[in-house]
């Protein structure tokens, strides 16, 4: 379980996005209520979201069934969300029907979908398939501060941001975090290490990366230094 703080008094609220499966049914239903939406990023950056509902077919108690290995082949990577932090990460391989819901590489924790899951996922099938294994963050800094409640929705955050398509734009926003992120994987070298989260998503030098403003309203609500003028955008953006 996770904490951040909600609102200008800065109340300790408690979200458990942050879950363990055994038999793999579905982490977010086991603590802290069910995944809301599936965003899915295949290849070139190509993605697709989904909508789930709270019971039936197209629930988060479709997603799971019966444990099984690591498959090979091309996979989707897979980021669900309770409210508007991303959840537990994983990979969807659409040949096996198999989901693979895990934190940290290599990828661990998979079980196979029945039919109802398989219909659930069919427009993550569609996208073109990954290969490599994805590059993450693995650590994060605000100024010189490693943020270390940041290890789980903040890290999945940004890449998912960057995982995804930018559109140009000048300049970041006044009310920009600046971060300095190290990464691990086949594109680490490639991914900038000092960026800016805000309320629409991820500056670095004149690219927007698109993202809700979740991440930015629970990493600003955390910060113990954060400005005045900081604690008030938050009241007026996330609440």
């Amino acid at each position: 379980m996770v904490e951040f703080f909600s609102g200008p008094s800065r109340r300790r609220v408690s979200i458990a996005v942050i879950a363990t499966a055994a038999f793999v049914s579905v982490p977010g239903a086991v603590a802290g209520g069910s995944f809301e939406r599936i965003v899915g990023v295949g290849a070139q950056g190509a993605s697709a979201a989904i909508k789930l509902d709270q019971t039936g077919p197209r629930s988060d108690s479709v997603i799971g069934g019966r444990v099984v290995a690591v498959p090979s082949g091309g996979y989707v990577r897979i980021y669900p969300f309770i409210g508007g932090l991303p959840a537990i990460p994983g990979r969807f391989y659409p040949a096996a029907h198999v989901v693979c819901l895990y934190w940290h590489e290599p990828a661990s924790n998979c079980s196979r979908l029945g039919p109802a899951g398989t219909r659930l996922l069919t427009p993550f099938a569609e996208l073109p398939l990954r290969r490599d294994a994805p590059t993450t963050p693995v650590a994060v800094r605000y100024r010189s501060r490693l943020l270390r409640y940041a290890n789980g929705n903040i890290f999945v955050a940004l890449e998912l941001a960057l995982e995804r398509k930018a559109s140009s734009r000048s300049s970041a926003p006044r009310n920009a975090t600046p971060l300095t992120v190290t990464w691990r994987g086949p594109n680490a070298a490639h991914r900038p290490r000092r960026l800016f989260l805000t309320p629409i998503g991820v500056y670095t030098p004149k690219r927007l990366f698109p993202l809700q403003r979740g991440p930015w309203c629970y990493l600003v609500e955390n910060l113990e230094d954060a400005s005045a003028a900081l604690i008030e955008a938050t009241a007026r953006i996330c609440h």
